[in-house]
This record gives C-alpha cells, sequence and structure tokens, in this order.
C-alpha cells in the first residue's frame, strides 16, 4: 500500500507551491482605497504590497478620467510600501496604476480606482475615511 508516500508527495507538492504564491507582491492595502469616495485633500497616495517590491523597477502612477499620467515615482528602495505625493486634485475619477518587481522576479501590475468629490483645499489634510475594523 502506497497511501503514506502518496500523501507525503501530495503534502509536499503544496507546500512547494504556496511559498512561491506567498513571493509574488500584490496589493494588500491602498489609501485611497478602491472605490473609494474622497471628501478630503489627498496629500499622498500610499500602496501596501504582501512582499518586497524591488527599487528602482517598480513604478506608481496617478492618472486622470483620460489616461493622462498626473503624477509618477519610481521605488527608491525595497520595501513593501510605495508612497506617491498627491498634487492638488479636482472633483472626478482617478486610477493609481503600479507595476511592481517583486523580489521572486515576477511583475505585478494593478489599479485602483477612485473618485474626488471635494475640492482640493492645501490647507487641509487627508485622513483615512474607511471604516475601522
Amino acid at each position: 500500500m502506497m497511501l503514506p508516500q502518496t500523501v507525503a508527495i501530495a503534502a509536499l507538492a503544496l507546500a512547494a507551491t504556496q511559498v512561491s504564491a506567498l513571493a509574488h507582491a500584490y496589493l494588500i492595502d491602498s489609501v485611497p482605497a478602491k472605490r473609494q469616495e474622497v471628501m478630503h485633500p489627498l496629500s499622498r497616495i500610499k500602496l501596501a504590497f504582501s512582499a518586497t517590491a524591488d527599487a528602482h523597477f517598480s513604478v506608481v502612477k496617478l492618472t486622470d478620467d483620460k489616461g493622462a499620467v498626473i503624477a509618477e515615482t519610481t521605488q527608491q528602495t525595497a520595501s513593501r510600501e510605495m508612497t506617491l505625493p498627491a498634487p492638488a486634485l479636482k472633483p472626478g475619477p482617478y486610477q493609481i496604476r503600479y507595476r511592481v518587481l517583486s523580489t521572486d522576479g515576477d511583475i505585478v501590475e494593478g489599479k485602483v480606482d477612485f473618485v474626488v468629490r471635494a475640492a482640493a483645499d492645501p490647507a487641509r489634510d487627508f485622513q483615512d475615511e474607511r471604516p475601522q475594523s
């Protein structure tokens, strides 16, 4: 009977797939959040990833509803977080586009759509308005 040997091989195969899946730097949090309606001016955009994003090859762009790039930054040091100073934004839809190089060599791309509902007021600072859990 080869049942114990088969179970051991299956367990090793499962463990190997879990390790490789964890190496990708996928987005775990963002400010503003996906589909958030921003009611106060943003001072910065922040993305948090599940793994370290490689420096110099990871990029974040802020675009308007026509796809024009408003602001852009390249990761300066390897980190799980990327920030982008936010310019004054008029009310309307925006998109954060990111492209990060994971330490495992895979490129992960994605986007976060959000809407600004209030005119920019540089005297006020953005506060994360998502419900706290």
